[in-house]
């Protein structure tokens, strides 16, 4: 049975959204530091991590803005078939932008910079609101309440001690498996966790007629991000094993809301599965896509804090079980991930997904009953115990806070640009047709459709289809060693037009050559200071 979601008051509601507003302030104050350090010679890139996905955000958004709401490649010059349903919860803001401005103003990129963080804020306060009604699902005291939504927004471990050996925390590289990250700069990331949440929540409530608008939430997790319906299944697959297990019976109840909410996300899990496996082009960046898990014992401290409280925690949760089968979802859940983190896929880490959040239920409430055993009295108890897992938990989190700030005062690439860049970028955007396609280093190919409405022959890891031969080729035709045959092989193979030629590729070139032989086959449209840029005749 499940028995009724424990209501929230309003003025609990009330200190949540002032929580989460705080927390879309503080991860907002390095971005507008960020700006407020933009001069004259450089421009703020509008990222601090992932700056090459940040521009492949971007992109996104343009093709919206180019009136677009199919999905193509931008960041491979090979022919292929585009596909709707991907990537629109950026494509419908591009399309909402392009009620207003052109697709050739200079100004769009900021505009598209400005709304990607606007839907941060937005889907950042929706998460942490939706993530709170989940775990006041389970928590009846006000304080674990709060206690677990820090630990589920804030919450790392022990992953900084894998630095001196020349690693990096998990805490700062798998937004899936915490929420920080997701909070700082990954706007559809919120979105689909809160609607996963949403769904879950839904499912809980007896009436099948939920299911059915949790199936609505699960198809907009997987508009936004497709391969999260594989983890919903798992999650509702491990949930009614543990129910099974718990009451030795079959939870056919659960079954069959399971069944309803998953049958209305399966036509779109169908349909990404032949787009990614039927489209060449889809299937080749698929299979480049490597999200390798890091070693088990990185994922061991940075959970270790979490997860011995959890385990405390745990057996509260299988006791309440037996009545509430809610319950099971917080003892299946963190069970199964261990294993789906190590299948053999080469999105590993993704399958984290959301695990932060029972395991901070599970904690929260492991500190309750730490507390509860203290001799001393509980609310004492309770505050210095409280104190030490937030000790042990927030510190890597806001070493990733800091180092934003700082990383806004250093204004370095790839976080800030070269004003003469964007200028170039502005020029052949507004001269070129939309489509033609660019070569450049990876550096400037990863930019370039932020800020133009062209393709690039590489830019993006997983995007440009073998990114990592065409990053060869890209150098072996900037440092002089390919032919003239090789080069316009090149040219019509990858249909080039254009050649942008700036501090990037520069550094390439062998310091002797003043001209690069290159250079004879192109005319040039474009030169200021050291950005240059070529026509194929």
């Amino acid at each position: 049975m499940l028995s009724q979601i424990i209501p929230i008051t309003r003025r609990e509601w009330t200190r949540v959204l002032i929580y989460a507003l705080l927390l879309a302030a503080l991860t907002t104050a390095p971005y507008i530091l960020g700006w407020a350090s933009q001069g004259s010679d450089k421009v703020f890139s509008g990222f601090f991590y992932g700056t090459d996905d940040g521009s492949s955000y971007l992109g996104k958004m343009r093709l919206g803005a180019q009136g677009r709401w199919d999905f193509s490649l931008f960041y491979t010059a090979e022919k292929h078939d585009s596909a709707g349903l991907l990537f629109l919860p950026y494509i419908i803001p591009g399309q909402i932008v392009r009620l207003f401005m052109s697709d050739t103003d200079p100004r769009l990129t900021g505009t598209l910079l400005g709304v990607f963080h606007l839907m941060r804020v937005v889907f950042g306060v929706l998460l942490v609101t939706v993530m709170y009604r989940f775990i006041a699902a389970f928590l009846r005291s006000k304080r674990a309440r709060l206690l677990a939504l820090i630990l589920a927004t804030f919450g790392g471990g022990f992953g900084w001690l894998v630095l001196p050996f020349g690693s990096v925390p998990p805490e700062f590289y798998i937004p899936e498996g915490f929420t920080f990250q997701i909070l700082f700069g990954l706007p559809h990331l919120a979105l689909a966790r809160a609607m996963l949440l949403t769904g879950l929540l839904l499912i809980m409530d007896s009436r099948t007629s939920r299911a059915g608008l949790a199936g609505i939430c699960w198809l907009i997790v997987g508009l936004a991000v497709p391969f999260y319906l594989v983890i919903i299944y798992a999650i509702v697959g491990a949930w009614g094993l543990a129910t099974w297990v718990r009451n030795r019976a079959f939870p056919t109840q659960l079954f069959i809301r399971c069944v309803v909410a998953g049958g209305i996300t399966l036509p779109l899990f169908l349909y990404n599965v032949v787009i990614f496996t039927g489209n060449p082009a889809f299937a080749q960046w698929s299979a480049q896509n490597l999200l390798p898990s890091p070693p088990i014992v990185h994922y061991v401290l940075a959970y270790l804090p979490l997860a011995v409280l959890a385990f405390i925690g745990g057996r509260w949760a299988w006791r309440r079980a037996k009545l509430d089968m809610r319950y099971t979802l917080l003892i299946g859940w963190p069970l199964i991930v261990p294993i789906l983190v190590y299948l053999p896929i080469n999105v590993q880490r993704r399958m984290a997904e959301a695990v932060i959040v029972p395991l901070s239920i599970l904690a929260s409430a492991g500190v309750m009953l730490l507390a509860k055993r203290a001799r001393k009295s509980y609310r004492k108890s309770w505050r210095r115990t409280s104190a030490l897992v937030l000790l042990a938990t927030l510190p890597v989190t806001l070493f990733l806070l800091l180092g934003g700030f700082l990383t806004a005062l250093g204004s370095q690439p790839p976080t800030f640009h070269p004003a003469a860049e964007i200028a170039a970028l502005n020029w052949l955007n507004e001269h070129a047709a939309p489509g033609e396609v660019v070569l450049g280093s990876f550096e400037t190919g990863n930019i370039i459709p932020a800020y133009t409405n062209l393709r690039v022959y590489v830019g993006h890891g997983p995007e440009t289809l073998y990114a990592v031969p065409k990053t060869r080729e890209t150098e072996r035709f900037f440092s002089g060693e390919m032919t003239a045959d090789e080069r316009t092989i090149l040219y019509e193979q990858m249909r080039i037009r254009y050649v942008f030629y700036g501090q990037a590729e520069r550094k390439i070139v062998p310091e002797s050559t003043e001209l690069p032989e290159w250079a004879n086959d192109l005319t040039v449209i474009y030169t200021e200071g050291v950005y240059t840029i070529y026509e194929r005749p």
